[in-house]
């Protein structure tokens, strides 16, 4: 007789052909001790996603429509484990994480109403991004939620609150960890199992579009974006964008360029201290830089909203 399933694996997958392998692969030969199930949940592939994941025997099903949130709970619908590990389809497990996740699935069996999990560390090369922005966001290890990309709970409490709310196209992650706290769970980020994220931007350009993409759901009603710091700074650098461009429209000068200029270096400096405190003049050259294409990011999100550009085009 089968050993009963403890730890059900839900992996989203999107056109993942790239990753899927090598995701899968790492999942296998880092797997807990306990028996577990890995689910791969096709979201609409064009490519061979679908056929490579089958390859791992593992279980794949279909939900080619709905929300990411919609995917992840479509998961859960056919999961037998009593302990849930959110997956993306280009996160990697790691040796560190095989060493200490027998001790978090005891925690979360002491206690069902747990949500555990930690930041994906990018992968390890000098990459700009990487190194002055995704590797100091592991470092910092503040955080109020658990990315979904790497999330662990347990069956219990996903169920007391219904899962990822599916009306959601972003931020479902900590919606559903905001609902779990309301209850009295537990927000508990472990570094000690560490994950690697292959599908961080690689350029500028990208970073910029992710941010859009992640901020959207700050912008959705009014109590969501008086509830978010990063949207009330959002919405000031907007305002100050419009007041400088006015400046200089009715000046004929580039005053109004100037003042923008040295307010959103001024900012984003303040922001990256308040959020990093580094303490090196070059590092934080750089990832005040970073910090203002993440205002540029998430302004474009306020944009989308405000011009009802909420559409399909961003994954």
């Amino acid at each position: 007789m089968p050993d009963k399933i403890v730890v059900s694996f839900i992996i989203p997958a999107f056109n993942e052909a790239d990753m899927i392998v090598d995701t899968l692969a790492q999942l296998h030969k880092f797997a807990p001790k306990e028996s577990y199930e890995v689910i791969i949940v096709d979201n609409g592939s064009k490519d061979n996603t679908v056929e490579l994941a089958q390859s791992y025997n593992d279980t794949v099903v279909s939900c080619p429509t709905g929300t990411i949130a919609a995917v992840r709970n479509s998961g859960v619908s056919v999961a037998s484990g009593s302990i849930l590990v959110f997956l993306d389809a280009d996160v990697k497990l790691t040796q560190q994480w095989q060493d200490n996740i027998e001790r978090a699935i005891k925690d979360i069996n002491a206690n069902p109403l747990v949500i555990t999990g930690s930041r994906c560390s990018p992968p390890e090369n000098n990459n700009a991004l990487n190194h002055h922005w995704f590797n100091l966001l592991v470092e910092s290890n503040s955080v109020t939620y658990i990315n979904s990309g790497h999330l662990i709970t347990s069956r219990v409490l996903f169920d007391k609150i219904s899962g990822f709310d599916e009306k959601l196209r972003t931020a479902e992650d900590h919606d559903f960890c905001m609902r779990a706290k309301q209850l009295g769970a537990l927000i508990i980020s472990n570094a000690n199992l560490k994950v690697f994220h292959d599908g961080y931007p690689t350029t500028y350009a990208q970073f910029i579009k992710r941010e859009r993409w992640h901020g959207r759901e700050d912008f959705k009603t009014t109590t969501s974006l008086l509830k978010s710091k990063v949207a009330l700074v959002i919405c000031f650098h907007l305002l100050v964008f419009i007041c400088c461009i006015l400046i200089a429209l009715t000046t004929k000068t580039m005053f109004g360029i100037l003042t923008y200029v040295i307010s959103m270096a001024s900012l984003s400096v303040l922001l990256t201290v308040y959020k990093f405190k580094l303490s090196t003049i070059h590092s934080l050259v750089k990832t005040s830089f970073i910090h203002y294409l993440y205002i540029i990011g998430r302004t474009c999100s306020l944009l989308d909203r405000v011009t009802c550009q909420y559409s399909e085009k961003f994954r």
